[in-house]
């Protein structure tokens, strides 16, 4: 077990969060932003670019290729991001509790975006048996919330100003914005209304 892996684990048990910055900054060549709170929260990834006043809390595993966290954004606990590619979500966004983000190859959530509730799961590998060069990155636009325990396709890419229903099973594209998308598979259910104003 080499020096990093070491101090990774170490950091994350590390009870000041201006510490854990200070490490993760100056020691792990990490760029992160002003006013960030990083709680018991593990990184083991390559390259991480964390925005300003952004809130980690506990329990939050990152390990990835890349990470990018946009500004303002918020991760409540226990919520998992594994894989070897990039990870990144836009401005003003949440992530709550108990999430899974298979990584193997990219996920990009937009700005002011929910993965609202718990347990809904995203992934991006299939089988040995997947098309060879098959997109099986995950896209998810700006405004667009995500309720509890939907389970996203490889490949899956969603417009902006969508919610997506309770327990949907996302394994097609939606890429036209202010829809209502929900069930099992998931499809359009209700056109034109923005879940900002109207939900």
């Amino acid at each position: 077990m080499n020096f990093r892996t070491i101090l990774l684990r170490v950091l994350k048990y590390v009870p000041f969060s201006f510490l854990k910055v200070v490490i993760l900054k100056h020691i792990l060549g990490y760029k992160i932003g002003k006013n960030v709170t990083i709680g018991k929260a593990y990184f083991n990834c390559k390259k991480v670019t964390i925005g300003n006043n952004v809130k980690i809390a506990n329990g939050n595993n990152f390990t990835c290729n890349t990470l990018i966290i946009g500004d303002n954004t918020v991760f409540h606990s226990n919520n998992n991001i594994v894989g070897s590619g990039v990870f990144k979500i836009g401005n003003n966004s949440r992530v709550i509790n108990n999430h899974y983000f298979d990584v193997w190859n990219n996920i990009t959530i937009g700005n002011n975006t929910w993965i609202a509730g718990k347990n809904s799961e995203f992934w991006t590998h299939g089988s040995i048996h997947t098309k060879t060069g098959k997109n099986l990155d995950i896209e998810i636009g700006d405004p667009t919330y995500v309720s509890s325990s939907c389970k996203f396709a490889p490949g899956v890419k969603i417009g902006s100003i969508n919610i997506v229903g309770l327990g949907s099973v996302v394994t097609s594209n939606f890429l036209d914005n202010k829809n209502i998308i929900a069930g099992n598979p998931a499809k359009n259910v209700k056109n034109n209304i923005d879940w900002r104003e109207n939900w």
